[in-house]
């Protein structure tokens, strides 16, 4: 049995804290024990990197009575069932004869076989098997009415729309697979910007089921068309498509919505006029079309969210209501028969057959524990949406320290039984925060620092602080804390405007910037100079130390932070002010020069760049291995990683790659 979430955790939480104090390169002792403390507060807390982690139980889905052998004839036509189940196809998609729908895939196929054409939600997790919800559905139709025809078919009958290309390219596999059966008198074609105009003709022969090219496209539309908004819009309005529609006219049946709770706003409104128009093009009426929505992340899919998506589906589609119906799978949470025996420790239930995942004798032995039993009932809620669990909920409910909860965590996750039952499977979302930056009072005597590592005479500023922040507790202004990129030395940067000393601002910073080694760059190259980002102010480093021909005196009105003549309740600091040339170190005498693309004084800014190339190795460490271990790098280990900016996806990709051959070269 593996130590998990017990070892990930906590080696997540240390590496990061590990890896930011060492990449802030700070030369102040008491700065560094500080930060070292904040960094090591528990999950959750002000200054931990990991958030309060959750965990959700994964159950595996209610299956219904009925095999997929018993269906055919009946609910399926022969001839899908046996495409379903060719041996043909790859263990990833076939769907065996003795396999068992789950009951929400049985209903869905119930409700959209019924000759009126009904409208479906599916909203149900992620694994629950939501795509062959309409797809069995769909190939089912196409299915009869080849059979009907005698021959190929041509037109579109099912046009699927996905928010993104990753997810059309998605279903390559499967419809291959399930169309393959057909002898390429079913077709699919994947309709998206990297569509080729033509293919060799071999390509073509090699998979007579897939329209592979827009040529194939307009010659001959296939039955089912896979592709996005935008290219839908260009299909409606460019000649070139027009023999696409022409073809399809009145042909039209399906029409899916996948991932439907990305649609909202101005956006939600475009698709609803998008689909008046296809189906106007189409020659078809919306009483005529199945539409079909999926979601599964909507919340509560009885409650208001479920409501909320079917209404969302009958006015895009321009239906009543009435028409659209609601499907959701159910969790199946096996029951337990508690025994009464001896409760164990914690120790000793782990020694209980550790080597091994299946154990019956650990099984039995948390079930008769009452700790096991109440960690299990916290996720054992509503079959339909079982709740997501905070780590302190749990520690709260069992009086259980984090590392022990942990421990029980991968305990009861970590154990099944000789039937394949996990006492209780299940997965872990967490969050990682990046750092900000870091801010601190100016005044070296403020009463907020006592009792941290901060009071100390080598410590020449206040309390710290994780957000901007005008002002401290103690009343004193508060800056950027920066730090030379040469020395190490830590100051406050401010911005001096029309004799105030305000926080500086700087440019735009591009976190997927790629690093860059100074000794690459010409001494002349300005682009990043940083007199380029800034506007009308003065950079003023406040040092509070004196160095004699580098720093001088500054009274500061605490409130409007003003500078201003000295008074009882002005604040004193010593600082160093640009002059024009560029600011220098006082401790060192580094200066800035023009063209440097890494500024002398560096912000405390990590961003998801620096933090992932700490958590993706990590990760890894943990991911299964590869089928031939030996074969790859990380032992074939994988790992998948999203961003939301195609730009931020590229570079960060890039700068992965960059890292990972830096330690390389390194190691070796």
């Amino acid at each position: 049995m593996q130590s998990y979430f017990s070892e990930l955790l906590p080696l997540l939480s240390d590496r990061a804290r590990h890896a930011a104090i060492s990449r802030l390169g700070f030369a102040n002792s008491p700065l560094r024990r500080h930060l070292n403390k904040m960094f090591s507060m528990p999950y959750g807390e002000p200054g931990s990197f990991l958030a309060d982690p959750t965990f959700e139980a994964t159950f595996g889905w209610e299956k219904s009575s009925k095999k997929l052998t018993d269906l055919a004839g009946g609910l399926l036509a022969k001839a899908t069932v046996e495409a379903l189940s060719s041996e043909s196809i790859s263990t990833d998609y076939r769907f065996t004869c003795d396999r068992n729908p789950y009951l929400h895939q049985l209903e869905a196929w119930r409700i959209l076989a019924d000759p009126e054409p009904k409208s479906l939600v599916v909203a149900s997790g992620a694994g629950s098997g939501k795509t062959e919800c309409f797809m069995v559905p769909i190939l089912d139709r196409l299915a009869r009415q080849q059979v009907e025809t005698g021959g190929r078919l041509v037109g579109v009958r099912a046009l699927f729309l996905y928010p993104l290309n990753a997810l059309i390219n998605s279903q390559r596999e499967r419809l291959r697979a399930w169309t393959k059966h057909f002898d390429g008198n079913i077709r699919f074609c994947l309709y998206n910007g990297n569509t080729p105009e033509k293919t060799p003709a071999h390509e073509r022969r090699g998979h007579p089921n897939e329209v592979l090219d827009r040529e194939q496209l307009r010659a001959m539309p296939p039955p089912i068309l896979v592709t996005n908004a935008t290219m839908l819009e260009y299909m409606l309005v460019r000649n070139i498509d027009a023999p696409i529609l022409e073809q399809s006219r009145g042909k039209l049946e399906w029409l899916v919505l996948d991932e439907a709770h990305t649609y909202v706003g101005s956006r939600a409104a475009e698709i609803a006029l998008l689909i008046r128009r296809v189906l106007h093009a189409f020659g078809v009426t919306p009483d005529q079309v199945r539409f079909v929505a999926t979601s599964a992340t909507i919340g509560d899919p009885n409650g208001e969210a479920g409501q909320k998506l079917g209404v969302f589906l009958a006015d895009v589609a321009g239906v009543s209501p009435e028409r659209v119906h609601l499907v959701a799978g159910e969790r199946s949470v096996p029951p337990l028969a508690v025994k009464s025996g001896g409760v164990p420790v914690l120790e000793e239930l782990a020694e209980i057959e550790s080597q091994n995942e299946t154990s019956d004798r650990r099984y039995d032995a948390l079930v008769a524990h009452p700790i096991a039993r109440r960690l299990r009932n916290l996720f054992v809620g509503d079959p339909r949406k079982p709740p997501v669990v905070r780590l302190s909920d749990i520690c709260k409910t069992l009086n259980l320290s984090a590392d022990n909860a942990l421990r029980w965590i991968d305990l009861c996750s970590g154990t099944k039984n000789s039937a394949g039952i996990a006492f209780l499977p299940l997965r872990a979302h967490l969050f990682h925060q990046t750092l900000s930056g870091l801010w601190g009072c100016a005044d070296r005597a403020c009463p907020k620092r006592s009792g941290t590592d901060l009071d100390d005479v080598d410590w020449p500023f206040g309390q710290l602080f994780l957000a901007p922040r005008k002002h401290c507790a103690c009343g004193a202004p508060v800056y950027e804390v920066v730090s030379c990129d040469d020395c190490g030395s830590v100051y406050l940067l401010a911005g001096e405007a029309e004799g105030r000393l305000t926080h500086w601002q700087p440019g735009a910073v591009d976190e997927f910037a790629l690093d860059i080694e100074e000794d690459d760059l010409d001494e002349t190259d300005e682009e990043a100079s940083e007199e380029d980002v800034v506007g009308k102010q003065n950079r003023v480093l406040i040092v509070n130390r004196s160095i004699p021909g580098k720093t001088g005196l500054l009274d500061l009105e605490p409130e409007s932070r003003s500078i201003t003549g000295a008074r009882d309740d002005t604040l004193r600091i010593e600082a160093h002010e640009d002059a024009g040339e560029g600011l220098l170190c006082p401790v060192c005498e580094g200066r800035e020069r023009r063209g440097k693309r890494r500024a002398l004084f560096q912000s405390s800014r990590l961003g998801a760049p620096f933090m992932l190339g700490h958590i993706l190795p990590s990760l890894l460490e943990f991911a299964p291995d590869g089928d031939h271990p030996a074969d790859h790098p990380c032992r074939g280990r994988r790992l998948l990683t999203f961003n939301d900016s195609r730009q931020g996806t590229a570079r960060i990709a890039a700068k992965l790659q960059q890292d990972s051959e830096r330690h390389r070269v390194r190691g070796l």
